[in-house]
């Protein structure tokens, strides 16, 4: 008869192992006695700290047969290779998805019991998994420990700059199955296939508008709050989202990035230069369903389904009056602050929008002097809200084509029709009534001549 094993208890941790073999090697877990010589960290298993030293050495022996991709352990190709297969072991019990990783199901299923198990000891915040605060944490301490070995800038997590380095090397791996528009990341990817379901999962408890993306959800909520949580360190001029920042950070540096690979003018702003391209060919790519007209850009062509709608979902909080678009209520709102942020260089006459600017130095002659001064060819630039720093020149055979007002070419902030009337009662100008009549068609309509206005040259 075989004997039966003994139970042996840990002192430590109170818990039960057989056979002793199993005993000894936990006892392991509390002792922790091999020491990595770069950072001091300590393990209880060689095999542990072999892993761990090539974090420092950069050394990954194990790479894929398929992709040829590189790991530092075994159990990281193992993993990897279930991207090929599509193999998912592990499935949760609650909602069955299912997973690649053991660790991943574990802090899955956390979200069905909402625990929390790892805190930050700075803010109390709290994570379903360890990774997760560790990463949380290098927000406290600034800590950016990945760095790309191209433009050496640095990131808090490996996985953002695995992402980054795509932009240098233009890969992107993910595809969609019905359009085979590829994307860098998967993320971006799964975002983009509700645009063919038609899906928005997301919407906004204040208004009901509903997003594709938690991401657009979050900026969205922004413009009820009116938090404005990123801060130029320049000017100090504060901007809903990262990206805005980054755009206005420009202004100070100089810094056009993105260049026209046939007349190799610069843009501070891909999508910039996207719709010059799109200009240069007559592409159209965004059509009404309703009256099928076609835009140049998806958001004149938001603008002008709410034509159609009637939807103007951007109330005033002083006076509760609606308008079509953000931009237009910001304008509407400096009736009742009194700002006059553009002011002109001759005179420092101030005004609420650009469009009254250059209104006024049309009037007043100011453009001949300022034209005279700077020794430049006759044209107007201006800067697009929605453009970033878009340089955009008309000539003057075409400025007559922009109804009453021939700098009528600010599309993300012109034409609020209750600044345009005061501001002419302000001014004594006599074109009131062609002014006040123009209606949310004609502006959108105009936004969209205007694309075509861009120099080309």
């Amino acid at each position: 008869m075989q004997e039966q094993s003994i139970m042996k208890k840990c002192h430590i941790c109170l818990k039960y192992f057989s056979p002793e073999e199993y005993f000894l090697n936990h006892l392991r877990v509390h002792s922790k006695t091999l020491k990595c010589d770069f950072c001091e960290k300590s393990f209880c298993y060689q095999v542990k700290l072999n892993d761990h030293m090539r974090i420092h050495t950069g050394e990954r022996p194990y790479s894929c047969e398929i992709c040829k991709k590189v790991f530092r352990t075994n159990g990281q190709l193992t993993v990897h290779k279930r991207i090929h297969t599509g193999e998912k072991p592990y499935s949760c019990e609650t909602c069955e998805k299912a997973f690649s990783e053991l660790s991943t199901l574990t802090s899955h299923k956390r979200i069905h019991t909402g625990e929390k198990p790892y805190s930050c000891d700075t803010c109390k915040k709290a994570f379903t998994s360890s990774s997760y605060l560790i990463t949380h944490k290098r927000i406290h301490t600034e800590e950016k420990p990945y760095s790309c070995d191209t433009c050496e800038k640095a990131f808090t997590t490996n996985g953002q700059l695995t992402v980054h380095k795509r932009i240098h090397t233009g890969q992107k791996p993910y595809s969609c199955d019905t359009c085979e528009k590829t994307f860098s990341q998967q993320s971006k990817l799964k975002d983009h296939k509700s645009i063919h379901t038609g899906e928005k999962p997301y919407s906004c408890d204040a208004c009901g508008k509903a997003f594709l993306t938690n991401d657009n959800l979050t900026v969205h909520k922004r413009f009820h709050t009116g938090e404005k949580p990123y801060h130029c360190d320049v000017c100090e001029k504060a901007f809903y989202t990262s990206s805005d920042l980054t755009v206005h950070q420009r202004i100070h540096t100089g810094e056009r990035p993105y260049s026209c690979d046939i007349c190799n003018k610069a843009f501070t702003q891909h999508g910039d230069l996207t719709r010059r391209k799109r200009i240069r060919t007559g592409e159209k790519l965004f059509k009404c369903d309703t009256c099928k007209k076609t835009f140049s850009r998806q958001s004149n062509l938001t603008d002008h389904k709410r034509i159609h709608t009637g939807e103007k979902p951007y109330p005033c909080d002083t006076c509760n009056k609606t308008f079509l678009r953000q931009n237009l209520l910001t304008e509407h709102k400096r009736i009742h602050t009194g700002e006059k942020p553009y002011s002109c260089e001759l005179c420092q006459k101030s005004y609420k929008t650009s469009t009254e600017l250059s209104r006024h130095k049309k009037s007043a002659g100011h453009l001949n002097k300022l034209e005279t001064t700077k020794n430049t060819e006759s044209s107007v630039s201006t800067s697009f809200v929605d453009f970033g720093e878009a340089e955009v020149k008309l000539e003057a055979k075409e400025e007559e084509t922009l109804d009453e007002d021939p700098l009528f070419i600010n599309m993300e902030a012109e034409n609020v029709e209750e600044t345009i009337k005061q501001e002419i009662e302000e001014d004594g100008i006599q074109d009131k009534d062609s002014l006040s009549n123009i209606s949310d068609e004609d502006y959108i309509n105009t936004i969209d001549i205007v694309d075509h206005k861009i120099e080309l040259s």
